[in-house]
């Protein structure tokens, strides 16, 4: 099924600084056992980058492949440590899901993300991301 999806995400860093950042995208939606995955497209500076979302009971993992490549987990009280390749170099990330909140109707998908995040010795804050699936 084809869906709108609408990403919010409010970044702090350590000394408070907040940094919203918004994207919209269409995608599709499909179902496989018990879990729903969302596969959208996004370009940025003329690269392409493909985000799947699958959305489970108590977790949510973002995968993004071509000119970006991360694969995040989000699962309350699960740290989680994977590797962000980018044009620019490898980056470790290191991310601590304080809060998950899925909820899902027949044709509305909303998911609220609260994290710590830290990127190797540059970067230690938190994220909040609410996402937004719509039927088209």
């Amino acid at each position: 099924m084809d869906v709108n999806i609408n990403i919010v995400t409010t970044q702090f860093n350590e000394l408070g600084e907040k940094n919203i950042i918004k994207s919209n995208a269409t995608g599709t939606l499909y179902q496989k056992k018990d879990h729903k995955y969302v596969i959208y497209k996004d370009v940025n500076d003329g690269e392409e980058t493909t985000t799947s979302l699958k959305i489970e009971k108590d977790k949510v993992t973002i995968k993004r492949y071509g000119a970006l490549n991360s694969t995040l987990v989000f699962k309350v009280g699960n740290t989680d440590i994977s590797k962000y390749m980018t044009p620019q170099g490898v980056f470790v990330i290191e991310n601590h899901t304080k809060d998950l909140l899925i909820s899902d109707d027949e044709s509305n998908i909303s998911i609220d993300i609260d994290y710590d995040i830290k990127i190797m010795d540059m970067f230690t804050g938190r994220n909040l991301i609410n996402i937004k699936i719509k039927q088209k």
